[in-house]
């Protein structure tokens, strides 16, 4: 069960954020249930977290999490953004109110009571196999009545399999849209993030505007596992489409411990612009031994290895500084939680502050995954997982990470993505990300300028949250 702290009805400061304490979540038994009506086949009714008569007790939520591996920097924040809504819901609004449920027997019975939500979490330790297997433990040991799936295709592409095999009501977030659609056709399981495309043409916008066009030389970094296999071949298009020389020295197992090849094939193109989307020590081991071999360059865009202040800073700062990457969420973004009212600055204060650790932008998907669920469920009013999917189906939500309404067809909602870039602070001893680049998302704030590396704007101002 879920330790839970009180906390006021609006989160309108920072100190409240901060009053609240660290929760966690295990796993247990919980209410839910399954129709003999759903489309294409129904699931089998949940039977656990139930009181005497066989009637429910408990939401049961589950969230497979990259605790640990090379996708961890990606898994930070969890549990502390789910538990700020779980006990909202649950000591705030006393829980969700639910009129009725499908019973061990088949059969829709009627409940009329609010019931807690509980959050359900398991290490997927960032493999993909093991984010399938702790995906079915949630169903079948668990009795989750919802999965959220999350985290780049490595984990969020098997979990919401699995839930789409086990026609499991699945709220799915932060994994480029090409990669998560490659798992269906959907039924289950509805999906908010950006396009690949949206990254690279973001990226040659950057390149374009500090002069990098036609005929610039770009090095490719891309592994071999699911994200790489779905960026390479989206990048090689719009790439030459546009125009630019490309340096591919082939995709390679993540892990990667010798760079030798790979340099020698930047050096012998005269790579100007690396591009990629490396995972975080991949591309630390990579610089290394770029900057150990002498290999010269110009400009970096990196997809998923430098989202994050721990990923950026793993490497010496002159290495990262002037390096961009794509920005999904921030506490610049001008976006509202649907429940309290917080802004994303003050999402980000109450963490820094209660945890003493830098903000991600997961932290924000992590909480609009909940914002989701707790609205779906809401406006379900049911444990039926068919009820609860087309509640899902219906969302039209102004969330913390923007507004989110699902194509009926596709079942994607689209984020925004605007430009960041990694700059040095003002002791030169780490590197700060500002967004610089917003010419598709203008109601998403710039607070630097797009510069080339070691054409610095000073000193920073101080980051406003």
């Amino acid at each position: 069960m879920i330790k839970q702290t009180k906390k006021g009805l609006v989160f309108i400061v920072a100190v409240v954020f901060v009053a609240l304490l660290l929760a966690s979540c295990t796993g247990g038994t919980a209410g839910g249930g399954g129709s003999p009506t759903a489309p294409g086949g129904s699931p089998t009714a949940p039977g656990g977290g139930t009181d005497t008569s066989g009637a429910p007790t408990v939401i049961k939520i589950g969230i497979p999490n990259p605790t640990t591996g090379a996708l961890a920097s990606f898994g930070i924040g969890s549990p502390w953004a789910e538990n700020l809504i779980v006990d909202y819901v649950n000591k705030t609004e006393g829980g969700i109110m639910i009129n009725d449920y499908i019973g061990a027997d088949g059969q829709s019975h009627q409940l009329g009571k609010k019931l807690p939500i509980e959050c359900v979490f398991a290490d997927t330790q960032s493999d993909s196999n093991k984010a399938g297997e702790v995906a079915q433990q949630m169903i079948t040991n668990d009795k989750v009545n919802v999965l959220i799936a999350r985290h780049t295709p490595g984990t969020a592409l098997p979990v919401s399999q699995t839930a789409e095999a086990n026609k499991v009501p699945c709220v799915s977030l932060e994994c480029p849209v090409e990669s998560w659609a490659q798992g269906g056709p959907y039924t289950w399981v509805y999906h908010s993030f950006w396009k690949v495309e949206d990254a690279c043409n973001l990226y040659m916008a950057m390149w374009q505007q500090l002069g990098f066009g036609k005929g610039t030389v770009v090095g490719f970094l891309f592994p071999n596992d699911p994200d790489g296999l779905a960026w390479q071949p989206i990048f090689t298009q719009m790439l030459t489409d546009a125009g630019y020389v490309i340096s591919d020295p082939g995709q390679y197992p993540i892990g990667n411990t010798d760079w030798t090849a790979v340099i020698n094939k930047f050096k012998q193109d005269k790579v100007d612009v690396l591009t990629g989307c490396d995972v975080a020590p991949d591309f630390t081991s990579f610089l290394a031994q770029a900057k150990q071999q002498s290999l010269s360059y110009k400009f970096i865009s990196m997809g998923r290895a430098i989202l994050f202040p721990a990923d950026a800073n793993a490497s010496p700062p002159d290495l990262i500084d002037g390096a961009t990457c794509e920005v999904w969420w921030s506490p610049w973004h001008p976006f509202t939680s649907s429940l309290t009212g917080s802004t994303c600055a003050q999402l980000a204060t109450a963490y820094e502050k209660q945890t003493g650790v830098g903000w991600s932008a997961p932290m924000g998907y992590k909480y609009a995954g909940m914002e989701i669920v707790v609205d779906a469920l809401t406006r379900a009013a049911s444990l039926d997982p068919v009820k609860i999917r087309d509640a899902i189906a219906a969302t039209d939500l102004d969330t913390i990470v923007g507004h989110i309404k699902y194509d009926q067809t596709t079942h994607v909602a689209p984020t925004p993505i605007v430009g960041g870039q990694w700059k040095l602070d003002s002791t030169g001893k780490a590197v700060e990300l500002r967004i610089v680049y917003n010419q598709n998302h203008p109601n998403i704030p710039t607070n630097a300028t797009l510069t080339l590396p070691s054409q610095g704007d000073g000193t920073l101002p101080a980051a406003p949250f």
